[in-house]
């Protein structure tokens, strides 16, 4: 495109001479530059967009920037800068996007670097070595941020306040390796902070002491702990955090370790653990998993949570008392898990999730859709059904299935053919990547049908599908279609059936390329519809493709 100049990874040792206004994007990162000089970006005024990342830039002169006045986004980070001047960024007031990550510096500076970017957005500080003190005047002048990144595993001093001064943060991510100075952090972003992650922090010697704060206007509602580390003991403690928080909280533990057995008896005590609506738990390890308790102290504590996402986590079974517990569940997702369907029944079982909606068993160890449906049949409630990646193989000929089913999918799971075990009420079915070779089942309600990477050889016929609106039959086998098949779709508002073994002949071609073609619903045209024979126009796209007079008549 205009105005773009990509110089990545072009052993440049220097910003290349000659750059003018008509440069809008410059992208010189993984280079070895090792100087900005205040004449090599002057006459850039129209610049937006400039990447440094990954060099070796130890100086940047002071009004380097100084003409970059319409600049939305700057990458330095990745380089050996070891002091900033705030005279860099003065001229700067357009900027958006600033990432000073993975230098040499300790501090931030003398003077507040950032008070003259007042349509900053998204920050980046820190190292993983050197970077160790966060002072007061750090981030003064910013008032309203989208996302903040601090990595500052070796910090060491936080002067209170330090991050009271910002009104407003979406996203904040701490990088911390040890917790001490978690709750000084935590007091100054109570009133002004949406969404908490902390990564790579080791919280075993997590300690919660009561926080000096009269901040009961909290607006958090989301904390994420990414690749850390907690104990039984630590983790009652972090759970206290969820004190100061009203409202419905989500959160999300991703890739951490858990050094404990599930010993939660001290969770009596906190009673705050109401207002959490939505967990997720993803890649959990348990070194101890076989010494892991029951869960029966949470019992009391889970009546209100509504969505649970446990993925990739060994889960096995969940104990029937605890889903009779969780009444207010409205939405499980259990993907990438051991469940079967012997455990599948004992946490269906009576009363188990009453209010339960969706259901997502994706990648487990389910092999009988017969025994599936008919262990579900206590989930009174559940319209939506995700049972793919499991290995089905066959499907019998009729199946049992709670009876406000709308949506159902069995994709990736080896089925071969399809029987009236389909529940007729379902609005959506998706059984794309199998073996199917027909259709010819009777759906009077679905709504959206999902056959992509299959076997079919023609389009499904239309009379067994009324009320279609999308269908994606992409990637199969089919040769041709004809207008009148598709105008027997009297619905169908969406179709998505490139990728196909295409047979180009003239009347396909005249359809395809005439007035009457059907590229209003077409949602992959022209791109993926190409020809497979005859092999003097195979790979040519249809829309482009002229047989000869002498082979149309």
């Amino acid at each position: 495109p205009t105005g773009v100049c990509d110089g990545r990874s072009r052993s440049l040792n220097s910003i290349p001479s000659g750059l003018t206004a008509a440069v809008k994007s410059l992208d010189l990162s993984s280079n070895e530059i090792t100087y900005v000089s205040n004449s090599d970006l002057r006459r850039c005024v129209n610049l937006r967009t400039l990447k440094l990342g990954a060099n070796e830039i130890h100086t940047v002169e002071e009004d380097s920037f100084f003409s970059l006045r319409s600049l939305e986004y700057l990458d330095l980070s990745y380089n050996r800068l070891s002091n900033f001047s705030s005279s860099w960024f003065r001229s700067l007031s357009a900027l958006k996007f600033l990432n000073l990550l993975g230098n040499l510096y300790r501090t931030l500076g003398e003077s507040s670097l950032f008070s003259h970017l007042p349509n900053l957005r998204i920050l980046k500080v820190g190292n993983s070595n050197s970077f160790a003190k966060i002072q007061e005047k750090d981030f003064a002048g910013l008032t309203l941020l989208e996302k903040l990144e601090i990595y500052a595993p070796n910090l060491q001093t936080y002067a209170p306040k330090s991050l009271k001064s910002i009104q407003n943060i979406s996203h904040l991510i701490l990088h911390l390796k040890q917790p001490v100075l978690l709750l000084e952090i935590f007091v100054d972003i109570l009133s002004s902070l949406e969404y908490l992650e902390l990564r790579d922090t080791n919280l075993n010697t997590f300690h919660f002491s009561e926080v000096s704060t009269n901040e009961t206007n909290t607006s958090i509602k989301k904390f994420t702990f990414r690749n850390v580390q907690i104990t039984d003991k630590s983790f009652n403690e972090v759970l206290k955090l969820f004190n100061y928080v009203s409202g419905g909280l989500e959160v999300e533990f991703d890739d951490c370790t858990y050094d404990g057995v599930g010993d939660f008896r001290t969770l009596d005590t906190i009673k705050f653990l109401g207002d959490v609506e939505t967990l997720t738990i993803r890649k959990l390890h348990i070194p101890q998993f076989f010494l892991f308790h029951d869960l029966s102290n949470t019992y009391s504590l889970i009546g209100k949570v509504k969505r649970i996402t446990i993925e990739n986590s060994k889960v096995f079974l969940v104990p029937c008392l605890l889903s009779q517990h969780l009444t207010s569940l409205e939405y499980l997702d259990l993907s990438e898990n051991l469940m079967s369907e012997e455990t599948l029944k004992n946490s269906a079982c009576e009363h188990a999730w009453p209010f339960l909606k969706t259901l997502v068993l994706r990648q487990n160890r389910l092999k009988s859709l017969e025994k599936t449906g008919e262990i579900l049949l206590t989930l009174k409630n559940l319209i939506n059904l995700d049972i793919s990646k499991n290995n089905f193989h066959s499907m019998p000929e009729t199946c049992q299935w709670p009876g406000k089913m709308k949506y159902l999918n069995l994709s990736s799971t080896r089925i071969q053919s399809l029987t009236r075990c389909i529940p007729q009420t379902l609005e959506i079915l998706d059984i794309s990547n199998n073996n199917l070779d027909s259709f010819s089942l009777i759906l009077p309600e679905l709504k959206e049908l999902y056959i992509s990477r299959n076997k079919l050889k023609t389009l499904p016929d239309a009379s067994f599908l009324p009320a279609l609106l999308v269908m994606r039959i992409s990637r199969n086998i089919i040769n041709t279609f004809s207008k009148e098949q598709l105008d027997s779709f009297q619905k169908l508002k969406t179709l998505e059936a490139g990728g196909n073994t295409f047979v180009c002949s003239c009347d396909f071609l005249s359809f395809m390329q005439g007035q009457q073609a059907p590229v209003r619903v077409l949602i992959d045209w022209p791109e993926d519809y190409l020809c497979d024979s005859p092999s003097s126009v195979r790979g040519q796209r249809v829309r482009d493709t002229r047989l000869s007079p002498s082979e149309c008549h």
